[in-house]
């Protein structure tokens, strides 16, 4: 029987209740587990440190939180080479990854989904590296105004929810204030330059920012990567690309947006900008990502 440790970030935005909500609900089950509570990075680097060295091969992690939580999680489990399998029960803001592979949003249903679970699958997840740091994503990475919508939202001093309405809002206002920027693009098939770049996306599941389904073919499922490079957009284009977007889903033949498939991808941006991955905000001066994909183990 698999030992169930169910890896719970505080910090996420509806953990405390999720949680809440577990330990009413396993002990009814005949299952073995430990919860283990984390309040920061800290802490869970430490505890994923600990457990490689008693963790048992059958054992499996359960994240518990959400898409900037799993990120974590997967970050630190693949520092540690750890090999088990992964389940998540979301207790986020925006869920996307949940979203992505049918994962009940709520806690009963999503632990249900769990127990019926017959064995691990093999999923890819963005690994980027940039000057000798590697960063995961279990959903996108994007830069320019996706990062600056995040950064807006974490300015006002708590974590909205996130949905695809607010998102659209939170668009509108980032396009006035992004300045546009060149980018570099080398995918499988050859070499691109934009001049106008508004935002760039990498992306392995088909939404992201709660809902918002901007690449739709995107899947954790291949091993290829979906690029979105919005270049020298005008307010007018913007409406009608966010008008598709909403109503059909045809926003990718919009000649402002060019889309790319590929196994490996690098993006150079020469200049200072915001990004996001998982809806996690960082901010450099320069960028020089690598990307390709990388497998592992969920139980999902």
């Amino acid at each position: 029987m698999h030992f169930l440790y169910f890896i719970v970030n505080k910090q996420s935005r509806n953990s405390q209740a999720v949680f809440k909500k577990l330990l009413l609900m396993l002990p009814k089950y005949k299952i073995n587990y430990e919860f283990l509570i984390t309040e920061s990075i800290e802490q869970l680097d430490t505890l994923l440190s600990q457990l490689k060295n008693t963790i048992e091969p059958t054992d499996i992690f359960v994240v518990v939180g959400g898409d900037g939580s799993l990120n974590q999680f997967v970050s630190y489990y693949s520092k540690y080479s750890l090999e088990n399998s992964i389940a998540y029960i979301p207790a986020g803001s925006g869920n996307d990854f949940a979203r992505a592979h049918q994962i009940p949003f709520d806690t009963e249903e999503a632990l249900l989904h769990l127990f019926a679970v017959q064995e691990k699958q093999e999923l890819s997840v963005i690994l980027a590296r940039d000057n000798g740091n590697k960063h995961l994503a279990v959903n996108s990475i994007g830069f320019g105004i996706d990062g600056l919508i995040g950064q807006i939202v974490e300015s006002k001093g708590k974590k909205e929810k996130i949905g695809a309405r607010s998102y659209m809002l939170g668009i509108f206002s980032g396009f006035m204030k992004q300045e546009k920027f060149a980018l570099n693009l080398t995918v499988d098939d050859g070499h691109y330059k934009f001049d106008h770049v508004q935002l760039a996306l990498v992306a392995n599941n088909p939404s992201f920012a709660g809902g918002v389904y901007i690449v739709p073919e995107a899947s954790g499922k291949d091993d290829l990567l979906e690029i979105m490079i919005a270049d020298n957009v005008s307010p007018r284009d913007l409406t009608s690309i966010v008008s598709r977007l909403l109503i059909n889903q045809s926003h990718l033949s919009h000649p402002k947006l060019h889309s790319f498939q590929s196994k490996e991808v690098r993006i150079e941006i020469d200049s200072s900008q915001y990004a996001q991955k998982d809806g996690e905000v960082f901010h450099q001066d320069h960028f020089d990502y690598h990307f390709h994909t990388k497998k592992l183990p969920f139980w999902i």
